[in-house]
């Protein structure tokens, strides 16, 4: 399985290495906490999507599409297309109750080897430091640097009083 960054969304079949969507390059294995975008709705779909979630524990976040007009805000007319992200560690089961509810295609859903796979990829990637760490390593690597600046020019000096003798002649 592979992850667009760009469009959030994952491609678990025909295992391409740009995104078909955007042509952006593919990461191997996301976070668990990636952003993966579910189905794309509005209106009367969106609530029943945003229930169907909330009833199955599933958590998500909606996005809308395209901004609002001021049309829209002046009838309080709902947003016009909303897509819904879902952690990558959440998208099986978010499809099997979107496919539940009729707002994916069976076509469309996961399948068991799909589903098999997904569960099987490798997500021990390396985890983000502590800001408490990524401090210590930078002064760290600040200190590595005066040090080897210092080096070079105690090596230079060094260097400097062996060949100043022949260049006063």
């Amino acid at each position: 399985m592979k992850y667009c960054s760009k469009c959030k969304s994952i491609q678990y079949k025909n295992n391409p290495e740009k995104c078909p969507v955007c042509g952006r390059g593919l990461i191997e294995n996301p976070s668990t906490d990636s952003q993966v975008g579910a189905v794309t709705a509005n209106g009367f779909e969106l609530e029943r999507i945003r229930a169907a979630l909330s009833d199955g524990d599933v958590p998500f976040s909606v996005h809308q599409i395209r901004k609002d007009t001021g049309l829209q805000i002046l009838n309080s007319a709902p947003p016009e297309n909303c897509t819904v992200y879902v952690p990558l560690s959440a998208y099986p089961k978010a499809q099997e109750i979107l496919v539940g509810i009729g707002a994916v295609p069976l076509e469309e859903a996961l399948s068991d080897d799909d589903e098999q796979a997904f569960h099987n990829t490798d997500t021990d990637t390396e985890e983000e430091m502590s800001p408490r760490k990524q401090r210590t390593v930078r002064i760290l690597s600040a200190l590595a640097f005066l040090a080897l600046l210092a080096a070079i020019a105690y090596l230079t000096d060094f260097l400097m009083s062996f060949v100043t003798p022949f260049l006063r002649h």
